[in-house]
């Protein structure tokens, strides 16, 4: 019963991804080791999106590190246990808190001799930008405890990068790219010298897997350069050999496409009430940028899938089952195709 309703919830979301976002691609499937210990090191831009899209996307059923913030109420935290997320203690969450990751670890460590697969975020944190930034030693400490139980395991470090065409806007499109998986072994982990040259190894293949501006001081006027010359940021690899290459002079001005509005402007009329409820309600409260799309997405998500199951329920009583469905369907797909024909 679990495994079902695991699966169900799973793919609720996946659909809802794929209605969300203009396009989702996905590349490299074939990389990720079939029965191995694996650990996901994936960037992170996009908060929760970047768990969500992995998670509908993979040939493997993979554990969770989440900050320990989320993990808020009993119900909350049986709910997250129940979806395969662990809480991972930060500096901020207070020093004593910091002593709690040694069992986490200690229980990834069992998962992993165990052949399953763990997703984490080896910067640490998430943010926006373009770039890969320096890696923690978490995920090493994670290899430490796997070995500690049974240092013949035939581990796997799983290169993930994620990349957005315009993170935090409507009609948003990502492609998700999985690197050659990296063979680790316990003399890869057994001293600083050698975990620093595992995290530059990951931190190079995550840096060809998804854009990195390598320069942070002129990072802004690179991407100015990038947006005026309409680079397609889900093909990494071609917009760093553009960034490789050097930019001359001052960047233009990039004009507004009307397109764009006019289609926000039909989608807004289609859903006026949802609109309204975000615009007024839900989005004053999102934290920080990094959470907008994760917040817009399961507002969306919950609040056309319990909508129309309310309307059914209201309208039941007027009109024929039929008819309902018809109509629901009909307004589901008038905002499936806004969705995809943004330009």
């Amino acid at each position: 019963m679990d495994k079902l309703l695991y699966y169900a919830i799973k793919y609720w979301i996946k659909i809802g991804l794929h209605t969300y976002y203009q396009q989702i691609g996905i590349e490299g499937l074939q990389n990720i080791p079939k029965n191995k210990p694996i650990l996901f090191l994936s960037n992170h831009q996009n908060a929760l999106l970047d768990i969500l899209i992995i998670a509908t996307h993979c040939s493997r059923k993979p554990w969770y590190l989440t900050r320990s913030d989320v993990f808020k109420g009993k119900m909350l935290k049986d709910f997250f246990r129940f979806l395969q997320m662990l809480p991972i203690y930060r500096i901020r969450d207070g020093k004593a808190a910091l002593a709690k990751n040694a069992a986490i670890f200690d229980f990834c460590g069992q998962l992993l001799s165990k052949n399953e697969a763990i997703l984490l975020f080896p910067e640490a944190n998430h943010n926006l930008k373009r770039r890969v930034r320096p890696l923690s030693k978490g995920f090493t400490r994670l290899l430490q405890s796997a070995f500690l139980v049974n240092e013949k395991l035939e581990m796997y470090l799983q290169p993930v990068g994620q990349n957005y065409k315009r993170p935090t806007q409507i009609g948003d499109s990502c492609k998700i790219i999985y690197g050659e998986p990296i063979s680790v072994s316990p003399e890869d982990v057994k001293d600083k010298t050698n975990i620093e040259t595992l995290k530059t190894k990951v931190s190079f293949a995550l840096k060809n897997l998804t854009v990195h501006v390598p320069e942070e001081d002129r990072y802004e006027t690179i991407l100015h350069h990038l947006d005026t010359e309409k680079v397609d940021y889900l093909s990494p690899a071609m917009v760093n050999k553009r960034i490789q290459q050097g930019f001359l002079g001052t960047p233009k001005q990039t004009r507004s496409n009307k397109k764009i509005k006019v289609t926000k402007i039909l989608l807004a009329v289609l859903n006026l009430p949802v609109c309204l409820v975000w615009k007024f309600v839900v989005k004053p409260k999102v934290p920080e940028l990094e959470f907008l799309d994760t917040f817009r997405f399961m507002f969306a998500l919950l609040a056309f899938s319990f909508g129309y199951l309310i309307l059914f329920c209201a309208l039941i009583w007027f009109y024929p089952p039929l008819t309902i469905l018809i109509a629901l369907i009909s307004h589901y797909f008038l905002n499936f195709v806004l969705i995809k024909v943004m330009p």
